[in-house]
């Protein structure tokens, strides 16, 4: 169906292929959920904001690795 939201397994597969587009669509999804616990890690709104910025590029980077069919949001957690 042309217009709907795109699921979060249809985006990862479109990021892993290089659309630039879909990975930010999974950034806004997972970023509020990220911060929120690398702050209650850090303690530290900077820091966190660091380790959120550094997992999402680490996420990136090891799409390729990432699990067909596995849920986005543990293993972002993970490496956040």
């Amino acid at each position: 169906m042309e217009g709907r939201p795109l699921e979060e397994t249809e985006l990862v597969e479109r990021a892993r292929v290089g659309d630039a587009h879909a990975y930010e669509e999974l950034v806004r999804m997972h970023q509020q959920v990220a911060m929120r616990t690398a702050w209650l890690v850090t303690r530290n709104a900077a820091e966190a904001e660091d380790a959120v910025q550094e997992a999402f590029v680490k996420a990136y980077r090891a799409l390729r690795r990432f699990r067909e069919g596995a849920a986005f949001r543990p293993w972002l957690l993970a490496i956040a």
